[in-house]
């Protein structure tokens, strides 16, 4: 399953804008947020279109969400059971087949890493046969 085109959904870290399409996001550490790429940083995707507004029109500046364009292929994947996944996370292969989490993997001396977590925010499940999103083919990835 890959869709480069579909415009996934994400929050912004609190203070962060974004004025329009074409701007380049980054998460914002493990806080589940997305914010503007600096220098050195691994860019996730680009906006699709300006943040979120209040009803009056205003700019949201806490909180608001901002509709992006992955950078690379976006895979939907099957995980190992009991694995947290958060925003820009890397994902790695797994022994079973399956992604895992860089707790699981082994880092990067283990398991090779496939891509980074694009979901909404942290997915934390107990059972396999949950599908989480996997940006692959850019950045970290291989």
């Amino acid at each position: 399953m890959t869709n480069k085109e579909e415009v996934r959904s994400a929050i912004l870290k609190t203070g962060t804008t974004v004025a329009g399409p074409g701007y380049l996001l980054t998460n914002d550490g493990t806080s589940n947020t997305l914010d503007l790429v600096t220098w050195g940083e691994t860019v996730l995707g680009v906006s699709a279109d300006e943040s979120e507004r209040d009803s009056s029109g205003l700019v949201t500046a806490a909180g608001a969400t901002v509709g992006f364009r992955p950078l690379g292929g976006l895979l939907i994947i099957d995980k190992k059971t009991s694995q947290t996944f958060t925003t820009g996370l890397p994902v790695y292969a797994d022994n079973s087949g399956l992604v895992a989490d860089g707790d699981d993997s082994g880092g990067s001396t283990t398991g090779k890493i496939i891509g980074i977590y694009i979901g909404e925010g942290v997915t934390t499940s107990s059972s396999a046969g949950d599908l989480i999103p996997v940006m692959t083919g850019v950045g970290t990835a291989n």
